[in-house]
């Protein structure tokens, strides 16, 4: 059991938002009160919509970079009509990490491809950047499918919401993810459950 290719280097960039005066920005507000709040917008000569970038989170994941962005969206008034974040919404106003959420793969999916390749990604955290992931993954047995052990630590120094691994066997599995940084650590996430099965093959 081993990593893949969790990431394909360069490291990741970002660039945030005050988080609390992020949180601040309201629908219906005035552009010119989001600027006295937030400031001018960053300049991005790729971004070809009217959204107004204040941050971004670059991650060179796999099979292409990532990019996870904070846009606020104007309307014909000059007034807020949209505001996204990478977070949805989910702000750690003291820094430390926010609880990742698994996003793949889906908790209860079943598997049956060879090799037992399981591709692993979630939400980012807020909080203070840089922030590293670590995984755990359990097994269990086909014939006690709801009795995990052996919970490994696959990787401590994940530097962006994205892993792959070789699954050990055609058994249930779970994996778990939690965030760090110098501030500390985020609770785990829920586990994600996932079967592999013994691909059936036809006689020939």
């Amino acid at each position: 059991m081993h990593n893949i290719c969790s990431y394909d280097s360069p490291e990741p960039e970002f660039v945030q938002p005050d988080y609390r005066k992020w949180e601040a920005v309201q629908i219906g507000m005035s552009r010119e009160d989001v600027v006295a709040l937030l400031g001018p917008p960053l300049k991005d000569p790729y971004r070809a919509d009217a959204n107004c970038s204040y941050g971004h989170l670059d991650m060179p994941m796999l099979p292409q970079r990532r990019t996870y962005v904070f846009l606020i969206g104007y309307d014909e008034n000059e007034r807020v009509f949209r505001k996204t974040d990478p977070f949805m919404g989910k702000l750690s106003l003291d820094g430390t990490p926010s609880k990742p959420e698994i996003i793949i793969p889906v908790s209860g999916t079943a598997f049956s491809h060879y090799p037992r390749v399981l591709d692993c990604r979630w939400y980012p955290s807020s909080g203070e950047y840089p922030i590293t992931y670590t995984i755990e993954e359990s097994c269990a047995s086909p014939l006690e499918p709801r009795i995990f052990y052996n919970p490994v630590e696959l990787d401590s120094e994940i530097p962006i919401p994205f892993y792959m691994f070789n699954f050990g066997g055609s058994q249930p599995g779970r994996i778990r993810v939690k965030a760090r940084n110098r501030l500390g650590e985020s609770e785990w996430s829920d586990y994600c459950y996932f079967d592999f099965s013994v691909r059936e093959t036809t006689p020939g």
